[in-house]
């Protein structure tokens, strides 16, 4: 893949590229606006994904650093959402012919909360060891009056 191996600058060594995990191509369309103005809605594509970053391809150019909301869309019509939306932050910009804008978008990691333990106190192992009396179910009684043994060859 191309992202994992990278010249160096004196083209003498391969160096281990800049990312986390590998990019995956993809051609989903997707809404994009700043965090601050919710109503400056941009159209994009997103072009590559992977869980910490993404590309998009836009008309419409945003600045490196501005906090953004990303939305995936499931159709082309940008009417029906695929997900919730992202948080992230435009951290590159670059020029592609034809009039688009490639985004270069981190994606704000959330922690997750974690949760306490369960106390187990002394009085519920006691009343878990405990058993319960045996009972009898209706294949003991059918079988008893005949006995469980064949005695006869």
């Amino acid at each position: 893949m191309p992202d994992d191996m990278i010249m160096s600058p004196d083209s003498r060594s391969l160096r281990r590229g800049n990312r986390r995990a590998p990019r995956t191509e993809t051609c989903r369309p997707c809404l994009l606006w700043p965090k601050e103005i919710p109503g400056l809605i941009n159209q994009g594509v997103i072009i590559n994904i992977n869980p910490y970053g993404m590309c998009i391809r836009m008309l419409e150019s945003l600045a490196p650093g501005t906090a953004v909301v990303v939305q995936l869309m499931r159709d082309e019509a940008f009417r029906v959402p695929l997900s919730s939306p992202v948080e992230g932050t435009i951290v590159r910009n670059k020029d592609v012919p034809d009039g688009f804008m490639d985004h270069g978008i981190e994606i704000l990691q959330r922690a997750f909360e974690k949760k306490e333990p369960r106390v187990r106190y002394a009085d519920q192992r006691a009343r878990t060891s405990q058993r319960s009396p045996v009972r009898m179910h209706t294949i003991d009684f059918r079988i008893s009056d005949r006995g469980i043994r064949r005695t006869e060859k």
